[in-house]
């Protein structure tokens, strides 16, 4: 399910529409209404169940950012298989628009500070359509730049170049979260299963389960100790009527450790074949993700004239 937001107060932005394309990409167009200079266009997408998505820029292209003109149809498209999300959720489209001033020539000359523009936040209001998608928790990465004296107008209906890649959102992309992580956790449980969280490590209550399993061998191990010295008691006694006791309260220390022992094991083997599993999906993810980055192909606007602009690495 998808939603989509539109302007509440002053209409910058109509006409939201937004689909899902082979299953990994979302694609949202949108019609600008009026541009100023130093404007920014950007959006943010929140899931029902996750909150607001983090967004990486690089695998944002399309009239966003800065220098978009006034128009019908503009175009955004994300890869939010690329990003991390499957689209399998209901999500929501925010689309905002920033307001620059850019001060004329004169004033940068005698007031440098100027410069800085002084935003304005246009929120946008709801709407619904129906396809199926999806999404996931933090906070989506608002592409933001300091304003240039000129703008460099673009035909209508021309897409962006994507936007570049900053070097500690690849380093957060290639953070390994794969199936090694079950080791850690065979140790250590639960602590192996913070790592294969994605898009960044979730701790939560995990460092609780390796406190309550250690927590349960310890005890197991005293029960253990207590259990073999009423026996000893047991074997000491003359009649069966005073060992009795002695053998009874052996047998119930030696039950609570069997307990506790056995729990641990169960509760630490459950959690490496779960993080081991979670590892698993993370790999398969990157491989298509990196598959479908691999050859992208968008269509654009050059002097008037469609043309489709084919990207494939290697």
């Amino acid at each position: 399910m998808l939603a989509i937001s539109a302007s509440l107060a002053q209409e910058r932005i109509r006409n939201i529409r937004m689909r899902v394309v082979d299953s990994s990409q979302l694609e949202i167009r949108y019609d600008l209404i009026t541009a100023r200079p130093g404007d920014s266009v950007y959006f943010d997408i929140r899931s029902r169940l996750r909150g607001t998505l983090h967004i990486l820029p690089q695998f944002v292209r399309g009239d966003i950012g800065m220098r978009i003109t006034a128009g019908t149809d503009r175009r955004i498209v994300w890869n939010a298989l690329a990003n991390g999300y499957s689209l399998n959720e209901e999500i929501q489209a925010i689309i905002r628009v920033k307001t620059g001033i850019i001060p004329d020539a004169s004033q940068l000359a005698t007031n440098p500070a100027s410069m800085t523009p002084k935003p304005e936040v246009i929120p946008e209001k709801p709407a619904r359509t129906n396809p199926v998608v999806t999404a996931d928790p933090p906070r989506a990465e608002r592409p933001t730049s300091t304003p240039e004296p000129q703008s460099t107008a673009k035909p209508s209906g021309m897409l962006n170049e994507p936007i570049s890649q900053p070097d500690t959102a690849r380093f957060r992309k290639e953070r390994y979260a794969g199936p090694a992580w079950a080791l850690l956790s065979a140790v250590a449980p639960g602590i192996g299963n913070i790592f294969v969280q994605w898009p960044k490590p979730k701790i939560g209550l995990r460092p609780l389960l390796t406190i309550g399993c250690y927590g349960l061998v310890a005890y197991g191990i005293l029960e253990r100790e207590k259990s073999m010295d009423d026996f000893a008691i047991y074997e000491q006694q003359k009649n069966t009527a005073a060992a009795e006791p002695y053998y009874a309260t052996a047998n119930d220390h030696h039950h609570r450790y069997f307990l506790a022992t056995r729990g641990a094991l169960v509760v630490a083997a459950a959690d490496v074949v779960l993080t081991f599993l979670k590892g698993l999906r993370n790999n398969q993810l990157n491989k298509e993700a990196r598959r479908i980055q691999s050859f992208t192909v968008y269509p654009g606007l050059q002097a008037g004239q469609p043309t489709a602009v084919v990207r494939y690495s290697f």
